[in-house]
């Protein structure tokens, strides 16, 4: 990046605050779903700025949806959580896994709950998560209700659901017979619902339903294919939309789509994840299928860092069940566009650049071939050092910038 650019990009960047938001949200018009990712998971600052942007485009925007890229199951405790049913820290725990299991994400669901509190019912923030793994709280909200109202549907779904209960994403694919018990019980439910209601209650039955619809998605990925794990874009682009990583991605993209469906303003949602979900690259990627059925309605925002430490689970051959993370120190990668965003925009403050509708120089940068960083939940040494090929527009319409990161606080 010469110096030319660098003035256009710090002249077109504006602070990651309420102010310079604010005069960003132009750049938003038409849109219905907006993305914002990380680069990686634990690392405090991006979660922090991503907390900032969620907090403006509630209070200044209008949204009243956010979608995480999280657990579909555990999510609907976070949304209890937001609801003042249940404590923000149990409700964070119970998602499975480290990545949102954070002191951070606490604070933001606390501050959601403290805000619907003041608030009308009709104009409270739900919650929703778009990841169909770590299904355990499904199973066991489903399970509770069958065994109260309809116990015959149970037996042939009971080994699937028990596949289901303590299960990771990367573990082995669940038999055909497991899934096709899971994913029958959806219709079973649909099919008895007169009956359903009247023994239980509209809401019981209208709960129960969903864990079931979320438990169908679960085992559908869950006996998927697996495929290489970390594909390069090239070999992600060649896998079979039935493989685990492409049908995962768009189901959470089909999450993402009904929550937007019945949602009102602009944007109507706001999808928070890794960039590895938000992005729009190859088809393991939910934004490559948010953007296939939204056009220009789906906005990206790429969370980028220049250095600092963050947390990652090491990749070993032999692991534990429940692996905990570990600090890595990230230093600058000379040549990256992390790097060149790091000398256009300095050191002492996040900043938001907008990729859509730049011009000239800036334009020209944002649509050639560079490199990046992005860390994963789970690394080895070379993955830390990786530069990631990509052209900043074709996968993101802004960055929003911190130079520097730290370890989250994980709980």
């Amino acid at each position: 990046m010469d110096d030319e650019v660098a003035d256009e990009v710090a002249a077109r960047a504006v602070p990651v605050d309420a102010f310079g938001l604010a005069s960003w949200r132009p750049a938003l018009r038409g849109v219905r779903v907006l993305g914002v990712g990380a680069a990686a998971y634990g690392a405090r600052e991006l979660l922090e700025m991503g907390r900032r942007i969620v907090e403006y485009a509630v209070d200044e925007l209008g949204v009243r949806v956010l979608v995480l890229g999280a657990s579909e199951a555990g999510a609907t405790g976070l949304d209890a959580a937001a609801r003042g049913i249940s404590s923000p820290s149990d409700a964070v725990a119970a998602l499975g896994g480290w990545e949102y299991d954070t002191r951070e994400m606490v604070g933001l669901v606390s501050w959601l709950r403290d805000r619907n509190e003041m608030v009308d019912p009709s104009d409270r923030v739900r919650v929703v998560g778009a990841d169909p793994v770590r299904a355990a709280r499904s199973v066991k909200v489903l399970g509770a209700y069958l065994r109260d109202a309809a116990p015959e549907l149970l037996p042939p779904a009971r080994d699937g659901l028990g596949e289901l209960l303590d299960r990771e994403p990367d573990e082995r694919p669940l038999k055909a017979p497991l899934r096709d018990g899971v994913v029958a019980l959806h219709g079973e439910l649909v099919a008895a619902e007169a009956r359903l209601v009247a023994e239980t209650s509209p809401s019981r039955y209208a709960e129960a339903l969903d864990h079931a619809w979320i438990l169908a998605r679960a085992a559908e990925v869950a006996a998927a294919p697996r495929g290489r794990a970390f594909p390069t874009a090239a070999e992600a682009e060649q896998l079979d939309d039935t493989s685990a990583p492409v049908l995962r991605a768009r189901l959470v993209a089909d999450a993402v789509s009904r929550a937007a469906d019945g949602a009102a303003g602009t944007p109507a949602v706001l999808f928070w994840g890794h960039d590895d979900l938000v992005r729009v690259a190859d088809p393991t990627t939910a934004g490559r299928h948010l953007r296939a059925a939204l056009g220009d309605a789906y906005y990206v925002v790429g969370g980028w860092f220049a250095e600092g430490s963050a947390s990652a689970v090491r990749r070993k051959l032999l692991r534990p069940a429940r692996p905990r993370p570990s600090s890595h120190r990230l230093p600058v990668l000379a040549g990256t566009a992390e790097a060149d965003l790091r000398r256009a925009l300095g050191d002492t403050e996040d900043q938001l650049v907008d990729l859509r509708g730049a011009r000239g120089g800036l334009a020209d940068w944002a649509a050639s071939p560079t490199t990046m960083r992005r860390i994963g939940s789970v690394v080895d040494s070379g993955q830390l050092r990786e530069r990631i090929p990509v052209v900043p527009v074709r996968e993101y319409d802004a960055v929003a910038f911190v130079p520097r990161v730290h370890p989250a606080w994980i709980r």
